[in-house]
């Protein structure tokens, strides 16, 4: 009997550890869909793009946009999601900055012209690189600034206010956690309790206190409107919750009125003391 009770031990114990392997193996395959190079050429855009490379702590070369704007508002710091490059976000960043705003825009590590491959540690060594580039060498006095994350990027941006808080933030599609996250995908839970990769963005914004804009689609079917929910539930701060008709990558697409209307209001509240909500 002793032994039968070993073996069915020793035989969970092999059994957890090569699902451990087997996650830390795929798992960055799972979260991370970089594209290698660019679809645009930042020097042929229709504004001034500055391509700023930096380099990490861990010697990684990351890729920035710069758009300076003359009579900017505020400068927005721009944290795309786990798919694509910048080049697939031109348009909406060129919005931007017609909207009166310089836009300063990161390619995480293997995105884009970015070396190296992405990791979620490695992804917090690239916002920190990119914050100490900013506020050393683009951030100008008096100038207001927004920290602005997109779907997994909204976890990087949270990380980002741990560091330096901006003025403000907006987070756009985006959940509390990777494991809450997850309740959406049943079949993927148990594993994810083996998993490396955690993104807690709720936790990075515990001691944040200042508005935080959350801006979510109801027909999002990647990350869940209640996911954006539970994140707005977490924040201890000034905060807003607009909900747009729309899915993961649209919504500054379906409704722009009301879309730049919020952002608009946002910034207007940290640049004049108006709050309009």
């Amino acid at each position: 009997m002793a032994i039968s009770i070993f073996l069915y031990i020793l035989f969970f114990i092999v059994v957890m550890v090569s699902l451990k392997m087997l996650v830390v193996l795929l798992e960055p395959r799972f979260t991370f869909f970089p594209i290698q190079g660019l679809e645009t050429d930042p020097d042929k855009m229709e504004i001034p793009v500055s391509e700023i490379p930096i380099q990490t702590a861990d010697e990684e070369t990351v890729h920035t946009w710069l758009m300076e704007h003359s009579e900017a508002r505020v400068d927005v710091l721009f944290f795309h999601g786990n798919g694509g490059n910048l080049s697939l976000w031109k348009d909406f960043l060129i919005n931007l900055h017609r909207h009166s705003c310089t836009v300063f825009a990161l390619d995480y590590r293997g995105y884009g012209k970015s070396t190296g491959s992405p990791t979620e540690e490695g992804l917090y060594q690239d916002a920190d690189a990119f914050l100490r580039h900013y506020w050393n060498k683009v951030h100008q006095p008096n100038r207001k600034v927004i920290y602005w994350g997109r779907s997994l990027g909204g976890t990087i941006c949270a990380y980002a206010t741990t560091i330096r808080k901006p003025d403000a933030v907006i987070l756009e599609a985006s959940f509390p956690s990777k494991y809450s996250l997850l309740d959406h995908y049943p079949a993927l839970k148990i594993l994810g309790l083996l998993s490396e990769f955690k993104f807690p963005t709720a936790e990075f914004l515990e001691d944040i206190d200042r508005p935080v804009l959350i801006i979510h689609g109801d027909r999002d079917k990647v990350v869940p409107l209640r996911q954006g929910q539970l994140l707005y539930d977490r924040l201890e701060t000034e905060k807003y919750f607009h909900t747009i008709s729309a899915g993961h990558n649209n919504l500054h697409q379906v409704d722009p009125d009301s879309y730049w209307e919020h952002i608009n209001r946002l910034i207007d509240r940290i640049t004049n003391g108006q709050d309009s909500h």
